[in-house]
């Protein structure tokens, strides 16, 4: 019989040992990635003997390499529940190392996902946060950690005491009993190449429903070109590598802007931490809710955020829960309010209504004054 689920036990703050091992199962998703920073950090400075692992992603491995706060990384996510042979092999190696007793934590950051809680099992660890096949725990941060409502208004009500708000970087690090400054996100950055464009735009993401309109784009980069006197080519478009053929709706909203807008086509030219880089020099980024989104605010760019939420919240996107929470990120709020997505925990991919009147009722009048602000801090900025 398989005793391995038995063994392990819920984690709350006990002693691990001057020199623990711990494993951060992370998602091979951006944005996943860099919310994740807060928490990395704050492990490496309440443990700075611990032997961190991050389970990452081929997608960001070029972050992780460069991350100070982890010793090593593996980038398996992208193969969910194949990577258990591979998981369960380097718990071996290590054992056979005689690198310790085996893993003493594994927090799983990914327990949406079903698999994560398999990771977890086949790691065998000493004590878990998060999603694994164990009872759930009596601690409220224990309950907490596997609650499926982070998105809900209602979320720090429930759990009066143990957070101060459900922003999600909060959120992981106090169900792992870490204190840090939740919002300060830091990402190692590579010096850019010379001539970048000074506004960077980023159009696309993994849910069409998150999607702002062409021509509200057309709109807005037109007016920021006439009332800023931009210059030729001084707008970029940034993102992932574009596919040989447009495959989703965002694919097919960067081609057309691309025939229309007059962008730089920046997409998969520079490398994450040059990215970085290339921001945090930057005056001016304006993205939808996304992985460079995320990019933006963390390397301190004035950043016109996006989301076709209200004034509440309500929208197309858990902007509570992700949305950057800075000085120099301006978050829009759209003229209408649906809960639609919200009702199907945000899984679904397109808008499941017509027309998509959340993003339609963010018009590039009611962006253009964020736009201004962030334009006039960037300004401000060395």
């Amino acid at each position: 019989m398989n005793t391995l689920p038995r063994l392990m036990r819920r984690f709350q703050d006990e002693d691990l040992g001057p020199r623990p091992r711990i494993v951060v199962l992370g998602a091979p998703k951006l944005g996943n990635y860099v919310v994740l920073q807060p928490l990395l950090r704050g492990l490496r400075r309440k443990y700075p003997g611990a032997r961190l692992t991050y389970v990452g992603s081929q997608r960001t491995k070029e972050l992780e390499r460069l991350n100070p706060w982890i010793d090593a990384s593996l980038p398996l996510a992208e193969q969910g529940p194949a990577a258990l042979p591979a998981l369960a092999q380097w718990r071996r190696t290590m054992a056979a190392r005689g690198q310790g007793d085996g893993v003493d934590l594994v927090i799983n950051a990914d327990g949406h996902s079903p698999h994560t809680a398999a990771w977890a099992q086949a790691l065998a660890p000493r004590f878990v946060v998060g999603a694994a096949p164990i009872p759930t725990g009596n601690h409220p941060l224990q309950a907490l950690a596997l609650d499926p409502h982070w998105a809900s208004p209602a979320l720090v009500q429930r759990y009066s005491g143990w957070i101060a708000s459900n922003s999600i970087r909060e959120l992981h690090c106090r169900v792992a009993w870490v204190h840090t400054d939740f919002e300060r996100v830091e990402l190692p950055w590579e010096p850019a190449p010379p001539g970048l464009p000074p506004v960077l735009i980023a159009v696309n993401g993994e849910r069409a429903a998150k999607l702002w309109p062409l021509e509200h784009w057309l709109a807005l980069l037109e007016r920021l070109r006439r009332e800023m006197g931009l210059a030729a080519g001084a707008i970029g478009l940034i993102g992932g590598p574009p596919p040989a053929e447009p495959r989703q709706a965002g694919d097919r909203l960067e081609r057309a802007l691309l025939a229309r807008g007059g962008l730089r086509d920046l997409r998969g030219r520079l490398s994450l931490p040059v990215l970085v880089g290339a921001l945090a020099r930057s005056r001016l980024c304006i993205a939808v809710d996304s992985g460079p989104l995320h990019l933006a605010a963390a390397a301190g760019c004035p950043t016109v955020a996006l989301f076709g939420t209200d004034a509440d919240g309500i929208g197309a996107s858990p902007r509570d829960l992700w949305a950057p929470r800075a000085e120099h990120v301006w978050i829009s709020h759209s003229r209408h309010r649906c809960n639609g997505c919200q009702q199907l925990r945000f899984e679904n991919p397109a808008c499941p209504l017509e027309p998509h009147a959340c993003m339609d009722g963010l018009p590039p009048e009611a962006v253009w004054p964020l736009v201004q602000r962030a334009w006039q801090q960037g300004g401000q900025r060395s």
